[in-house]
């Protein structure tokens, strides 16, 4: 008699970046309701991360690598040529893979520069301040006396203005971000 075979574990379907950032967004407007400031906080922040992925990935040009991390091709530069001699350091990845905020937001605005055409002026002037710039995924682990409702109400609003820019492209099937 032989030993099963282990199984290999079921693949992960492909991220749904939009749809997990609709969730993130109602999830973190209840807690914003209740009065729970770090987790209104947190997903916000987390809702409008996935919007701007799903962005990036649907309207901007931005793929999936092997391992379903999101990167943009067009800020990945080529290596450059080395002189003789010299040892030729690779780009970063955290340069052109969409990771967390607020890093993202200024990717968004870089690729937003570089595609044009597809993005509407009222979609280049949300990304002109990064509301999310003091914000960061490890706030989950604060205790929240740090975090104002002002904050909150900011990320919020710029989440839904996010996801709500991904949706007017959609429904309009032009691809073009307003």
């Amino acid at each position: 008699m032989t030993a099963p075979t282990p199984s290999a574990p079921p693949t992960p379907p492909p991220p749904d970046f939009r749809a997990a950032g609709e969730h993130h967004y109602r999830t973190a407007r209840l807690a914003a309701d209740a009065q729970l400031s770090v987790s209104a906080d947190h997903l916000a922040g987390l809702a409008a991360e996935c919007a701007i992925k799903a962005i990036l990935l649907a309207y901007l040009g931005s793929r999936l690598s092997t391992k379903d991390k999101p990167f943009s091709p067009a800020l990945k530069l080529p290596p450059p040529q080395p002189t003789p001699g010299e040892k030729v350091k690779p780009q970063p990845p955290k340069e052109y893979e969409h990771g967390h905020l607020p890093d993202l937001w200024a990717q968004l605005a870089e690729v937003v520069k570089i595609s044009q055409g597809r993005v509407g002026p009222v979609f280049q002037q949300m990304l002109q301040q990064n509301p999310f710039q003091s914000w960061h995924v490890a706030g989950r682990y604060c205790s929240g006396t740090s975090i104002s409702t002002s904050d909150i109400e900011q990320h919020l609003k710029a989440a839904y203005n996010l996801i709500a820019a991904f949706e007017y492209a959609r429904q309009t099937g032009n691809g073009t971000l307003r």
